[in-house]
């Protein structure tokens, strides 16, 4: 939605932003627009836009209906927005140092992750720099104000859950620091800015901390195929359906991240060895390789028979080449779909992680093994998945002993 600031007087406008939105109907009458009333050919939304270097343009965009034509507008006042100077200041607006910030990540010496740089982007752009955001049009010195990020978190917390929040504070708390640093503020708002909540809990919690059960774990992975071999009659589909049940036996086998396997390429793939090389970009134990389960390695050599070994091994299932990368947030969805239909509201993709560890652990594997079977940097991350703390104070231990 366009942000309309009426003129107050001959008040100049403050940097980066716009005057009032004007929208009306226009004709083609003689090869020239012109205004009327009723009927039309498109809509026009209009208004005046203060340049970062003080100047003052004029700003147009046109539509078969108004919104389309207030969406055009939007369009170019954002691009004006990206033609920003690199100088921070309590006028600048939040989704310019966002933008700026954006970019600074991206650089080698960020010491981000791939993994992290493509979350922090997703982020931003879904619930901060986007249409209906409270935060949108603000400066920063009028987003320096925790009632304001509060009720814009509890927004985001209603419409999509507590995770998103999470999410939220971890970047905005990025963006304010880089204005701290920038001297356009002095602290941080998010310190005052208590825990936020859905106004309507989720019926069924996710819960981190459990495992599946053996029974669990194979009733998912034969449901999902279930669900394949049913649905034959639409290719796209089929697919799909296909894409989610080898996936799911992939997690299930591995505990790899499903990034990891979004990832993995044939060419890191060993069918005949049942090796695969995962190249994690988390953290420098990632990069592994895993030995596959013979009812694992039957499922991958099914899949390879299906769609080719060339290119992703879970490619996009909208495509029929293997090309083109799975969306992070499709591939997670219709695997939650599918724990949904089974049965187990609390669990999420990442509980065949938490599974494979706690069963390899029921085996009485070494910590250090399983560790490096899954790709932690230690083995103290290991631990906390079994429930475990490895640095406690065992005071009260030794003086049993």
């Amino acid at each position: 939605m366009l942000i309309c600031c009426a003129f107050v007087g001959r008040q100049r406008l403050e940097l980066g932003t716009h005057g009032e939105v004007t929208i009306n109907r226009q004709k083609l009458v003689d090869v020239k627009w012109v205004k009327v009333d009723r009927g039309g050919d498109r809509w026009r939304a209009r208004t005046t836009f203060r340049k970062l270097d003080g100047t003052d343009i004029t700003l147009s965009g046109y539509g078969r209906t108004s919104k389309a034509a207030e969406a055009a507008l939007q369009h170019h006042i954002d691009a004006q927005r990206g033609q920003r100077s690199g100088k921070i200041t309590g006028r600048t607006l939040l989704v310019d140092v966002g933008a700026q910030w954006l970019e600074d990540i991206q650089r080698p010496d960020s010491g981000l992750s791939a993994r992290s740089i493509d979350d922090y982007r997703r982020t931003y752009y879904r619930y901060i720099d986007v249409p209906g955001s409270q935060l949108r049009g603000l400066a920063l010195s009028e987003a320096d104000d925790p009632p304001t990020i509060t009720a814009f978190l509890r927004h985001v917390a209603d419409s999509h859950g507590a995770g998103a929040v999470k999410q939220c504070r971890v970047v905005l708390g990025h963006l304010f620091g880089m204005a701290i640093q920038a001297r356009a503020l002095k602290s941080s708002p998010m310190k005052d800015v208590k825990r936020v909540l859905p106004a309507v809990p989720k019926d069924t919690p996710r819960d981190t901390s459990r495992a599946f059960t053996r029974e669990e774990r194979d009733a998912v992975v034969t449901l999902a195929y279930e669900l394949a071999i049913e649905d034959g009659l639409n290719p796209r589909t089929t697919r799909k359906r296909y894409a989610v049940a080898d996936l799911v036996a992939f997690l299930a086998a591995t505990g790899c991240r499903i990034n990891e396997a979004r990832e993995l390429r044939w060419e890191d793939v060993s069918l005949d060895s049942g090796v695969v090389l995962v190249k994690g970009t988390k953290t420098e134990k990632a990069l592994r390789q895993i030995n596959l389960a013979p009812w694992a390695l039957e499922r991958l050599q099914a899949r390879a028979d299906r769609v080719g070994t060339e290119g992703l091994v879970f490619a996009s299932p909208a495509h029929s080449h293997n090309l083109t990368p799975w969306d992070q947030s499709n591939s997670s969805n219709a695997l939650n779909d599918l724990l949904r239909a089974a049965g187990h509201n609390w669990a999420t993709p990442h509980s065949f992680r938490h599974t494979v560890v706690t069963h390899l652990h029921e085996r009485n594997v070494p910590l250090h093994k399983i560790a490096d079977f899954v790709g932690h940097e230690d083995v103290q991350t290991t631990a906390r998945y079994l429930g475990r703390d490895l640095g406690s104070d065992k005071a009260g231990l030794a003086a049993l002993l």
